[in-house]
């Protein structure tokens, strides 16, 4: 028997691996790259899995589109790898940068002891 679980939204059941209910369309995790087939950044196996579609042909796409763009599709494709996170759980690359900057401000009281 296969593993089933609850859409979030309309608590029907559905795959367990299913990222989006086939109901009613929800997303049921979060978009990630941490994915199965991942060759350098892990952005058209995010987008092949999300598409239903093999890896090979979103990468093969990937290639003629480029060629056919004038160059600006890796651009594309660099965004999407900034804006994704590796993990489900984990945060963008984009994200944990503009985190370390917003800390930069901020300071810890001195640990030296003022002895007299």
């Amino acid at each position: 028997m296969e593993a089933r679980k609850r859409c979030t939204e309309c608590a029907e059941e559905m795959s367990l691996e299913g990222a989006r209910c086939p109901h009613c369309q929800a997303r049921q995790t979060r978009m990630h790259r941490g994915v199965d087939g991942r060759a350098v950044a892990g952005v058209c196996a995010m987008l092949a899995r999300e598409l239903g579609a093999d890896v090979a042909w979103v990468r093969v796409a990937l290639v003629v589109a480029t060629l056919f763009s004038g160059g600006t599709l890796p651009l594309v494709y660099v965004l999407l790898w900034l804006f994704t996170p590796a993990s489900a759980l984990g945060r963008a690359p984009l994200q944990r940068t503009l985190d370390w900057f917003g800390g930069l401000g901020d300071s810890e009281p001195s640990r030296m002891e003022r002895r007299v």
